[in-house]
């Protein structure tokens, strides 16, 4: 876990991490409120795309790759981002919220490169080591937008909590309410002055067994923890589809092909189960 922690924007750039810090509050009160976001970080990115003029498409798909979190990519001029469904809802949450940061540097002309290119967030990027700074700034961002240090000093307040004594079953209560990976919640509790590196990595080391038996004792955070591969989400095709279908845009058989295409699309992600 200090390896971990060693790696993040919070210990490596501290200075970066204030800056970043400032904008996902500034973020916040432009798009999000001052309710816990969670899975509403879907809905958030695309009232960003509408807010800012940006052609979005959101498409979520089962891949059957652990290490495939998402992928962002421009093509003639709309943004493709590209949920693996078959993780763990919260880590789906987390990386809608890595590649938000992405796509506001490309938004905001910060930076066009990393997704003009195409950004892709495996697990080594989420989890250990981000390969390049824009990632390093994605995944702090991501970790103070969906848990930012108010809500976490609220939240406390309100369940009880012991900063000395936190325990595994504490941090499955900010997982249930945050809807974040393990990982992620006891990171965002460093950078955030509740607990000390050390007491951090004696919660980091425990046995990833007895985390999954106390989720499925307790339920804390069960919900966030099942996969979404039943969700096949094509973004914007379908409602195309059925609009030029009901404004007889398409000759027959291009409507036929166009159904056909799709109905093969999804077949493949169900026989790859």
């Amino acid at each position: 876990m200090r390896g971990f922690i060693c790696e993040s924007l919070y210990k490596k750039q501290n200075a970066q991490f204030e800056r970043i810090n400032e904008l996902s509050k500034a973020f916040s009160v432009n798009y999000c409120g001052n309710t816990i976001i969670r899975d509403a970080i879907f809905e958030i990115i695309s009232n960003y795309a509408r807010k800012r003029d940006l052609s979005l498409e959101i498409l979520r798909y089962p891949f059957k790759d652990d290490e495939l979190w998402a992928f962002t990519f421009v093509k003639k001029g709309t943004v493709f981002l590209c949920i693996n469904s078959d993780l763990p809802v919260c880590k789906q949450i987390f990386a809608m919220a890595h590649e938000l940061y992405h796509i506001h540097c490309y938004a905001e002309d910060i930076n066009t490169s990393t997704i003009t290119s195409g950004s892709l967030l495996d697990s080594r990027t989420a989890d250990e080591e981000a390969v390049s700074q824009e990632d390093l700034e994605a995944n702090a961002f991501a970790g103070l937008l969906l848990m930012p240090d108010a809500s976490v000093i609220e939240q406390f307040r309100m369940f009880g909590l012991s900063k000395d004594k936190l325990d595994i079953d504490g941090v499955l209560i900010l997982m249930d309410i945050f809807a974040l990976p393990y990982k992620a919640v006891i990171l965002r509790l460093v950078e955030s002055g509740i607990i000390e590196e050390e007491k951090a990595e004696k919660l980091f080391n425990t046995d990833p067994e007895r985390i999954a038996d106390r989720i499925e004792l307790t339920g804390k955070a069960e919900r966030w923890q099942k996969n979404s591969n039943d969700l096949i989400h094509y973004g914007s095709l379908l409602e195309n589809l059925a609009f030029n279908s009901e404004h007889e845009l398409l000759i027959d058989t291009r409507e036929e092909s166009d159904k056909a295409y799709l109905k093969k699309i999804g077949k493949e992600f169900q026989r790859e189960r």
